[in-house]
């Protein structure tokens, strides 16, 4: 087996350079072939995952957090084979992690991550595409972009990590924001309007744990959005108190739908963000491309779903 892994080395305050090197180390132990790189800058990992792919590697791992991930994932979906056997591992060393929430990869503890990834086994999982990007947790539009935005800019206060600087930068932008007016057409029919946010979700999760679409699941060939109409401020932060719990989605403005492909378009220059990165403006089309991506995941939950 050969592996290729792939670092951000000021990830999780460069955590992340520990972890892949004790990953590394335990794969030579067994004897598998083994490449350690880390990134340069913001974009060079997905370089990097496209070289492994060249060089006929089984395995690359992405060592970071959500962003690392989403650019080894468009790494390996802009190469020619990358649906004919090369697996991505995830080592959740970054700020949120949410795709490992999702998956159930353990975060914050590096020994437990590595030992999940010596003993992980390869699944199908489908991925969200904006354009020519994919991605694999939650791509957002609205008030969760404004959100992304502050964070991905760096404003929270530093000693704020994971879904703290989301907290922070919620509290921060609710202040200031305004509803959008959209149009979005969808499996579910048409919707022009006013919304606080329209989160389309491949998991459940953004921000470092906030379930903002509970009912996503990324092996089951369709996206869900979670619509967030105008609703007075109060309800608003009644509803954001209850979205790491899912809870939000009982209020009569929050409906959820499946969607395959979902068009959405707007008067104002509001832009799509996913994985916790800029994506494009609108207009734009998301839609789910299933069963595209090989993931390692625990064999605990390859268990429980072929029980």
């Amino acid at each position: 087996m050969r592996w290729y892994i792939i670092a951000n080395p000021v990830a999780g305050r460069r955590r992340a350079s520990e972890w892949a090197t004790t990953l590394a180390g335990a794969l030579r132990d067994r004897g598998d072939g083994v490449d350690l790189s880390y990134t340069k800058d913001a974009s060079s990992a997905e370089k990097l995952a496209l070289d492994a792919v060249g060089l006929g590697v089984d395995r690359v791992v992405a060592c970071g957090g959500d962003g690392t991930i989403h650019q080894v994932i468009n790494g390996l979906m802009s190469a020619s084979d990358a649906r004919t056997g090369v697996a991505l591992g995830v080592l959740p060393a970054g700020r949120c992690n949410d795709l490992a929430i999702a998956l159930g990869i353990p975060r914050n503890d590096g020994r437990s991550a590595v030992e999940t990834i010596l003993n992980s086994a390869p699944r199908a999982i489908d991925l969200g595409r904006i354009g020519n990007r994919y991605f694999s947790t939650v791509a957002t539009l609205g008030f969760d972009s404004e959100v992304a935005a502050y964070v991905g800019e760096g404003k929270p206060p530093r000693l704020f990590k994971g879904n703290l600087a989301y907290v922070y930068a919620v509290l921060v932008k609710l202040v200031s924001y305004r509803d959008v007016t959209v149009s979005l057409r969808g499996d579910f029919g048409e919707y022009t309007g006013e919304v606080f946010l329209a989160a389309t979700g491949n998991t459940p999760y953004y921000g470092g744990g906030m379930m903002i679409v509970p009912p996503a699941e990324p092996r089951d060939g369709a996206l869900d959005l979670c619509l967030v109409r105008s609703a007075p401020r109060l309800d608003v932060v009644r509803m954001i108190t209850k979205v790491f719990s899912g809870g939000h989605v009982k209020h009569p403005s929050v409906t959820i739908h499946s969607v395959r492909k979902l068009d959405m378009s707007s008067p104002q220059p509001l832009w799509l963000w996913a994985d916790g990165e800029r994506i494009t403006q609108l207009p734009a089309t998301v839609e789910v491309i299933p069963n595209c991506l090989s993931v390692l995941t625990p064999r605990q939950v390859e268990d429980t779903q072929a029980q």
